[in-house]
């Protein structure tokens, strides 16, 4: 999905700029979403159902949502017990 069809799918120029506190004008002047103003969008579009943050990061959500990784609750597992192994140690 392109950039100019997400802010569509989020209802467009002004419904974008409400959802992020900045001006319309600003919206309309980006050349490409920035990065972080995307990241915040994806959030918004995948709590309302319109697409998922997967969709919008194919290659990159796994880096910037750990809770998405496919091995997510081993890594914690394992953080977790490597907690107890160094209380025990110390």
């Amino acid at each position: 999905m392109t950039d100019d069809q997400f802010i569509e799918l989020l209802g467009g120029v002004t419904c974008v700029a409400r959802l992020l506190g900045i001006t319309a004008a600003s919206v309309s002047g980006w050349k490409a979403i920035p990065m972080d103003r995307k990241i915040r969008l994806a959030v918004i579009a995948e709590d309302k159902g319109l697409c998922t943050r997967k969709e919008l990061f194919p290659d990159t959500y796994q880096d910037i949502w750990i809770e998405l990784r496919s091995n997510h609750k081993s890594i914690l597992l394992m953080l977790s017990s490597n907690k107890h192994v160094q209380k025990d140690s110390q």
